[in-house]
């Protein structure tokens, strides 16, 4: 029990909390300080040691929790694991049931408290800070600050005492309660600290929720979001410069982003700046309201990762109801010019950076963009058109051309947000694989084992069922190889593909300069063709359909999703043509791609020095990093269940203006009426990039305006021109 004991301890060292100088296996809730001082008591922990040794613990004021096991999942039997997801459960329901009392019982001493103190007028800290009481109260020597949700109960109190110290009533709730100051009009600041939230107050007469510290002002912001879904919201960061991470900053900035919120940060330039000068109150002091005004008005819009400078106003956007004219749709059989405009800022900047180094065509280095966002967000989202009309947000892509256009090289530029991800996953998995591996081998052993005993009392006639059920059991508790992401294939048959995303993990893209990989070779002879395309066809659409087959394992209806990425020369396209004999079009295999052909650009690839830092790709790939380490939505049998993105009434209104403006060039005599094929799901198409447009911008709720009309319908125009141009038959 001891060897357990001291598990569960480093357990929760690696978690980055400080362990309990004395752990009790009673299967209990109890109290630790997770830094090693007395008075802070957020840490609990809880350990059973009957039966598989487990337990849970975590820090109630961080929102942290993390279960523990004595055992891996994989050298568990089936009703051991069943045993344990039952206690798991139990654990939970105990915690939630513990933190529900506490917090009752401290919502009913923090009313009580807050009635019976009296209303602040001067304080030493309010004097050191230079800020009036704005509603603040006084018990004994120390400021009470009241803590409220968005219904105005109060939940805790933070107390500071006139040397500043801080604390929070123990067992009272934190996430998502604030204290407010002022009257929204317009706009609400989110803030960190007391001083701060009222020195912004004072110098902009707005009003401001102050969440208390860094890791609340998502969760207030949230809620504000909720209770105020017009509202603009600003989010008034703590600049912790000389820390590790910046974590004010970070914060800050994932909490504009949750909300479709701005930015503020304070500005200390030309001012004597300390080392803890990090705040708005700290700007106040140093240079007075004005700069703290300056500040706030100052703020930006974020509407991607690290490096985004902002963006227009929304709230203006959203009172503007004119709509641009609907440009007419007409394919050119010549190249057009590729509409860089029509890419989000972030995205159209990491490609003119890669264009201006690389000087690959145009076209395909957005493709390279659109594929990576394709392969990193599908397994996330899935974008519903209208009602019973809704699908994957993958996209298929293909650039005709020549080889030597350097598609591996723009190809590796955008992706490596993904590699990195693949890596640290397989790095991480590795303990894992070792344990299933070793799992394995004595599975197979005892296995081989009870068939030779079989064997032996079956040649002797002597009766085996007590064995064949052993046999049976054994062969339920197989042990699972851990799903480890791999999302990047540049080498595979669509039939190889379809097992590995039912057997490994459902999301995954091809990415390929040898186009002929896919379309050519044996995946595309006359035998196996048309099985192939439709298989493909089934993986645009999200699903793998069942199989049969004797030499493998086969499988049954499934979900996935995947990206493809080709670059094909036109003798090997054609070849595709003619090997097919009308398949490729008659399927719908072909329509169901973004086709571009654009110019060649060798012989005037002057070389240019890269640029110092590449600010833009490091910021198109740090926004990607954030949606790959989302936790993907992938059950213990390996089944998606990606989140459902709808449009805005605005944006649905401007996606059937689109369809029914290819529909009508569909008709005999149209623009499009040699392409109703492709032309059929066009429309589909603009509202997946559309999806991938919203996911990587950070928006919420519904796919908006802009993302749908702004963005999509200039590339799937060129997109049909480029199809066109081939003269697909």
């Amino acid at each position: 029990m001891n060897d357990l004991i001291e598990q569960f301890r480093l357990a929760i060292a690696a978690a980055g909390l400080t362990p309990p100088t004395e752990i009790i296996d009673d299967g209990v809730i109890h109290r630790f300080s997770t830094n090693g001082k007395p008075t802070h008591r957020s840490g609990w922990y809880m350990l059973h040691s009957d039966g598989i040794a487990a337990g849970a613990f975590g820090d109630w004021r961080e929102g942290f929790t993390h279960n523990w096991c004595s055992k891996a999942d994989t050298a568990m039997t089936e009703s051991e694991r069943q045993a344990h997801r039952e206690r798991v459960k139990a654990m939970q329901r105990q915690r939630e049931e513990d933190q529900a009392k506490r917090q009752q019982l401290a919502a009913a001493e923090a009313h009580s408290r807050w009635t019976a103190a009296t209303p602040c007028t001067q304080h030493d800290y309010l004097t050191r800070k230079g800020i009036m009481p704005n509603g603040a109260k006084i018990e004994g020597d120390k400021l009470l600050i009241p803590m409220r949700d968005t219904a105005g109960t109060i939940y805790s109190l933070q107390t500071i005492t006139p040397d500043g110290t801080k604390m929070f009533m123990s067992g009272g709730r934190v996430k998502g309660c604030y204290c407010s100051i002022g009257k929204p009009d317009g706009y609400i600041v989110v803030c960190e600290g007391f001083a701060t939230g009222v020195s912004i107050h004072e110098a902009t007469g707005g009003a401001v929720a102050v969440a208390f510290n860094a890791g609340n002002l998502e969760a207030v912001a949230t809620a504000l979001r909720s209770k105020y879904p017009a509202l603009k919201i600003i989010i008034a960061g703590d600049d912790d410069h000389l820390t590790v991470n910046n974590p004010g900053m970070t914060k800050a900035r994932a909490a504009a982003l949750a909300v479709g919120g701005y930015l503020a940060v304070p500005e200390f330039f030309g001012h004597e700046r300390g080392d803890k000068d990090t705040d708005f109150n700290d700007l106040h002091l140093l240079a007075g309201l004005a700069a703290v005004k300056a500040g706030i008005d100052n703020a930006v819009l974020v509407k991607v990762g690290a490096g985004d400078t902002g963006a227009a106003d929304p709230m203006a956007a959203s009172q503007d109801d004119t709509w641009p004219e609907l440009q007419p749709l007409i394919v050119q059989s010549e190249a057009q010019d590729y509409p860089l405009d029509a890419l989000p800022p972030l995205i159209r900047s990491a490609v003119e950076e890669v264009c201006g180094f690389v000087k690959a065509p145009v076209p395909l280095v957005a493709m390279s963009a659109l594929a990576a966002l394709s392969v990193a967000i599908q397994a996330h989202t899935d974008v519903q058109r209208a009602e019973k009309l809704e699908g994957p947000c993958s996209l298929f892509l293909c650039c005709i051309a020549d080889s030597g256009e350097r598609k591996t090289s723009c190809d590796g530029y955008f992706t490596k947000a993904t590699r990195d991800y693949e890596a640290s996953e397989r790095e991480a998995a590795k303990p894992l694989i070792q344990a299933y591996e070793t799992d394995l081998d004595a599975w197979k052993a005892q296995r081989s084992g009870v068939q030779e005993k079989i064997k032996s009392l079956a040649k002797d006639g002597k009766p085996t069922n007590l064995l064949v059920n052993q046999l049976h059991d054994l062969d339920r508790d197989k042990p699972k190889a851990p799903r480890v992401p791999r999302l990047i294939y540049s080498d595979a048959t669509p039939e190889a593909l379809a097992s590995n995303l039912v057997n490994g993990w459902p999301s995954g893209g091809i990415f390929s300069n040898e186009g002929g990989i896919v379309l050519g070779g044996h995946a595309m002879n006359k035998d196996v063709a048309m099985r192939n395309m439709a298989r493909l066809n089934q993986l645009w659409d999200g699903k793998i359909g069942a199989t049969d087959r004797v030499t493998s394992a086969g499988y049954g209806d499934t979900t996935a999703r995947m990206t493809m990425s080709l670059q094909v020369q036109e003798p090997t396209l054609r070849a595709f043509f003619d090997n097919t004999k009308g398949l490729a079009r008659g399927t719908g295999f072909l329509a169901r791609f973004l086709v571009a052909w654009p110019e060649s650009t060798m012989g005037t690839r002057m070389f240019t020095p890269p640029p110092d830092g590449w600010p833009a790709l490091a910021g198109f790939n740090a926004r990607l990093t954030a949606i790959l380490n989302r936790p993907a939505p992938v059950d213990d049998h390996g089944v998606l269940t990606p989140a459902m993105l709808t449009l805005s009434p605005d944006a649905k209104q401007a996606w059937v203006t689109f369809h029914d403006a290819i529909e009508t060039e569909l008709a005999n005599g149209g623009d499009l009426y040699d392409l109703r094929d492709v032309g059929s799901k066009a429309a589909d198409n603009v509202a997946r990039l559309a999806a991938l447009f919203h996911v990587f911008a950070g928006s919420i709720g519904p796919i908006d305006f802009e993302s749908l009309w702004v963005n999509s319908p200039p590339l799937g125009a060129v997109f049909l021109s480029g199809f066109q141009k081939a003269q697909c038959p």
